[in-house]
C-alpha cells in the first residue's frame, strides 16, 4: 500500500511539473547541433537564421534573414518550452514554416541541443 502511494505520489508530481525533467548536455547537445550546422551558424545567416542569442528572441525577427510569413507572424518568443515543441514539430508549432526539417524525436537530444544553442551569444 506505501508503495502505491509512494508511485502515485511520484506520478502526480511529474504530471503536475509538466512531465520529466531532463539532465541536459551542452557536449552532447554541440553534436546534436552538428545536424544543424549545415543551414545553421551562431554568428551569421547562412541558409537558416544564425541561433546565437536565439533564447528569449522573438521569432522571425533576425534581420537580414528573409523568414516565412508563418514564422513571422507566429508571436513566439524562444525559450527552453518553445523550442522543445518546435525541435519536436517544427510544422506542428508553427505550421507554413519553410525549414525542411521533421523534427527531433528524443526529447534528451532536444534538451541537450537546447542547453547548447543557450551558450550562444
Amino acid at each position: 500500500m506505501v508503495v502505491r502511494l509512494l508511485v502515485w505520489a511520484l506520478a502526480v508530481t511529474i504530471w503536475a511539473s509538466g512531465g520529466p525533467a531532463w539532465a541536459q548536455d551542452v557536449e552532447m547537445g554541440k553534436q546534436v547541433f552538428a545536424a544543424c550546422a549545415p543551414c545553421h551558424a551562431p554568428d551569421q545567416n547562412g541558409m537558416g537564421p544564425r541561433l546565437g542569442g536565439v533564447l528569449d528572441r522573438p521569432a522571425g525577427t533576425i534581420e537580414g534573414f528573409r523568414y516565412s510569413r508563418a514564422m513571422k507572424n507566429s508571436k513566439i518568443v524562444w525559450d527552453e518550452k518553445s523550442l522543445d515543441a518546435y525541435l519536436a514539430e517544427p510544422q506542428k508549432l508553427v505550421p507554413g514554416n519553410l525549414m525542411p526539417f521533421s523534427g527531433i524525436a528524443d526529447p534528451q537530444k532536444r534538451s541537450d541541443l537546447i542547453a547548447y544553442l543557450g551558450t550562444l551569444k
